[in-house]
């Protein structure tokens, strides 16, 4: 499958994610709804991880690219966040930290299971 089909149906996910985010009173972010979405149809083999190929390992791999954005809106805005810098710092190390331990714990409790499944 060309690269091309690959991307509209990455991008056809993502804005099916928009629509039901702007219809349906989730409270969810429509990029997550779409990622949800993805899968979703993954899991059933609706989708195969072969339809997305090249193009999904391009954007995973050159995902920095896809920040500067938001990095340079920070930079811009960093008046407003002069403030509050150093909550902000406070809570990126914490919230790392947190999920660093919480993905430790998850392995760990995955790799029980299976070998409890082995036996």
């Amino acid at each position: 499958m060309n690269t091309l089909k690959q991307l509209l149906i990455i991008l056809s996910f993502g804005f099916l994610g928009e629509i039901l985010s702007f219809y349906l009173p989730l409270g969810m972010p429509a990029s997550v709804l779409g990622l949800v979405l993805m899968l979703a149809a993954l899991g059933s083999k609706l989708l195969k991880p072969s339809h997305l190929g090249t193009t999904a390992g391009y954007l995973s791999a050159n995902m920095a690219f896809f920040f500067l954005p938001a990095a340079v809106t920070v930079l811009e805005n960093y008046g407003l966040l002069k403030p509050v810098v150093v909550q902000l710092i406070i809570i990126g190390i914490l919230s790392t930290v947190i999920t660093f331990f919480v993905t430790y714990g998850t392995v760990r409790i995955c790799r029980l299971l299976r070998a409890g499944k082995g036996s």
